[in-house]
């Protein structure tokens, strides 16, 4: 696992995150919006990039490029290169929206879920941009006092007019905002403790995925565990099979989630000896998408082909990443362009009425039409 920074930033270069490029330019464009360098300052140069995050000089040069050519910087002959403009487009962005996650060590962050992290912020910046915002990521320890990481100067300046927050952390519940407090909204799994929260609804997503492959004629449905979810999003996703297992009036197959509720995504010889025992299954349900590519990959090892011999549906499957099998993973997903538009629209009406009515809003999933759900085999 290789993260490198630049900037505090993480950088990745394991299949399934943002291109290298993608990365190093929405870095520099947030550190340019953030006031890093001056307007006709100096910029650093690209081998100087390139050596602070461990990359070759190709896809700093690619960021580089496309900022220029987007008028943020410029290039002057055997100079270097130079901030040209913190507004190309001729507009003043009208604030700031602050995006707070979690700085886990290197070691402990988890590849996928970093690169989905990764996903998000570059959606966000998107979408902040089109209502004429600019954003700002700040890292925060799980050891910060979270009650004051919204307070007006604690974090972020006169800037920031509005903070969503990847984490959730307490936040007295009230009507209205102190002065010193800036509107902020949660994007994270529902609690108690904090809110306006927007959050997906991840027990009728498997409520809606169990019943899917019920359709389809299967009747024997495992489902898979996932190391890395959090005790919420697993329950979640087991209430929700159960209660399309019990309408269906069929019998449920949890005998994997002790067995695999530990077993690495790496694991696959441990997946694999676990496998061995559920040859009644026509379906196994997955609450991940690397535990799915991963149970692709021990089936094969099985002989058990898919979907010719038994299906496999994910939670979240991607209609661009295609499974070991060379199949597209069927399933139920989420879209964070959806949700991120709720943030920011929230957070905006926050904004303008220093108030809130809104507790926890559950985005809906919708299902994916793969390649890996059929009929179970006669």
């Amino acid at each position: 696992m290789k993260i490198t920074r630049l900037f505090g930033h993480p950088v990745t270069r394991e299949s399934g995150h943002l291109l290298l490029a993608d990365q190093i330019y929405d870095i520099l464009r947030e550190e340019i919006h953030a006031g890093r360098w001056r307007i006709d300052e100096k910029m650093p140069s690209m081998m100087t990039l390139a050596s602070e995050c461990e990359v070759s000089r190709m896809p700093v040069q690619q960021a580089i490029e496309r900022l220029g050519a987007e008028g943020y910087l410029r290039q002057e002959n055997r100079s270097g290169v130079y901030l040209a403009s913190m507004a190309p487009e001729g507009r003043t962005p009208i604030g700031t929206i602050g995006i707070l996650l979690l700085a886990d060590s290197e070691n402990e962050r988890e590849l996928d879920f970093l690169a989905f992290e990764q996903k998000l912020v570059h959606a966000f910046m998107k979408q902040a941009e089109a209502v004429n915002y600019q954003t700002k990521v700040v890292y925060v320890s799980a050891k910060d006092n979270h009650e004051d990481l919204n307070k007006a100067g604690y974090l972020f300046d006169e800037k920031v007019k509005g903070i969503i927050s990847l984490f959730p952390f307490h936040r007295p519940l009230q009507s209205t905002l102190d002065p010193d407090r800036i509107p902020l909204v949660f994007w994270c799994e529902p609690d108690h403790r904090c809110a306006p929260c927007i959050a997906s609804d991840y027990e009728a997503a498997f409520y809606h995925l169990t019943n899917e492959t019920i359709a389809e004629g299967h009747k024997h449905i495992s489902l898979v565990p996932c190391p890395i979810l959090t005790p919420y999003v697993k329950e979640c996703y087991i209430r929700g099979y159960r209660a399309a297992i019990r309408e269906a009036g069929l019998e449920p197959h949890e005998n994997l989630l002790d067995t695999l509720s530990e077993t690495s995504l790496r694991d696959t010889a441990g997946l694999t000896k676990a496998l061995d025992k559920t040859n009644g299954t026509t379906c196994f349900l997955s609450m991940s998408l690397g535990r799915s590519e991963q149970l692709i990959s021990a089936l094969q090892l099985l002989k058990r082909d898919v979907p010719e011999k038994i299906s496999v549906v994910s939670a979240n499957p991607t209609s661009d990443y295609p499974m070991p099998n060379g199949k597209m993973l069927s399933g139920i997903g989420f879209s964070p362009e959806h949700e991120i538009g709720l943030c920011i629209q929230f957070l905006r009406r926050q904004m303008i009425d220093r108030r809130w009515k809104l507790s926890t809003m559950l985005a809906a999933p919708f299902f994916v039409e793969g390649e890996t759900l059929s009929a179970p085999s006669r």
